[in-house]
């Protein structure tokens, strides 16, 4: 899993007055884990989102933990999408979450948190509420389920024009394949849903590459639920209409933890 629950986070795709997807602490594409940063650990992300002909923005994105507690967890995290450094780029976004096993073996994690807090509330700050439960099975993997809500509903609409604000958030992740080789740690492989005609419904999943437990790449395509309500770039620098019914996305991670100690230098040999 990936992405801690970001206070500056929760991302869009612009197409001039038009947004799309938001990234807080996600399985694949939608916030659909319980999963929370570690205190005081950076999360940098880069993601990417293209076809042969369209694209999103670039999503650049920092999220951080900020609770020192055990049993009770939360994160905050900005996005910009780029190219633009302006007001309808950014996203804010956090969380809180009680991990997975806190009371016992039984005890399922337990997340929520808001994402989308845009700075225009005519064109970018989607406001949208989640929660979700999710439980670590034998052979399984982890599975989650939840609801979101949009308290903007001026912008959650349909590519009809119908307010479509609320729906279902479920993921599913798969036990680590270990590998241990030399540049490859382990490999996951996942799935997840967002219901709802707006511009973030969509079913998306792929494989996850960990070159480190720290570092990682995730790539596959995200299928859109009504992509004409998810705005797109014609080509580089290029605004224009237009949409897509699916695009291949990859999206690097890497975590900071710059609280665990150095490794020993190993002693000089003796002459």
């Amino acid at each position: 899993m990936k992405k801690s629950l970001q206070l500056l986070a929760a991302a869009a795709l612009l197409l001039g007055a038009s947004s799309a997807h938001a990234t807080p602490s996600t399985t694949f594409w939608t916030p659909a884990t319980t999963y929370v940063q570690p205190y005081l650990v950076p999360h940098l992300t880069y993601d990417t989102y293209v076809s042969e002909q369209k694209a999103f923005q670039n999503d650049y994105g920092l999220t951080v933990g900020f609770l020192p507690f055990e049993k009770l967890q939360g994160e905050i995290g900005v996005d910009s999408f780029m190219p633009g450094l302006q007001s309808t780029n950014l996203y804010l976004n956090g969380k809180l979450g009680i991990p997975e096993n806190a009371f016992g073996d039984w005890f399922p994690g337990i997340s929520a948190g808001v994402y989308g807090l845009g700075f225009r509330s005519d064109v970018s700050d989607f406001d949208i509420l989640h929660a979700e439960v999710g439980k670590t099975f034998p052979m399984i993997g982890n599975l989650t389920v939840g609801a979101y809500y949009g308290l903007n509903g001026n912008l959650l609409r349909s590519s009809t024009g119908d307010v479509n604000r609320a729906g279902f958030l479920g993921a599913w992740t798969s036990p680590d394949v270990v590998l241990n080789l030399t540049g490859l740690n382990k490999i996951n492989f996942m799935a997840d849903v967002q219901t709802g005609k707006n511009a973030f419904g969509a079913v998306g999943g792929g494989v996850g590459l960990y070159f480190t437990p720290a570092i990682d790449i995730l790539t596959g395509p995200v299928y859109f639920l009504d992509s004409a309500a998810t705005p797109m770039f014609q080509g580089p620098g290029v605004r224009g209409p237009g949409h897509q019914d699916w695009l291949w996305t990859v999206q690097l991670d890497v975590d900071l933890d710059w609280h665990k100690p150095a490794p020993a230098a190993a002693a000089a040999p003796k002459a």
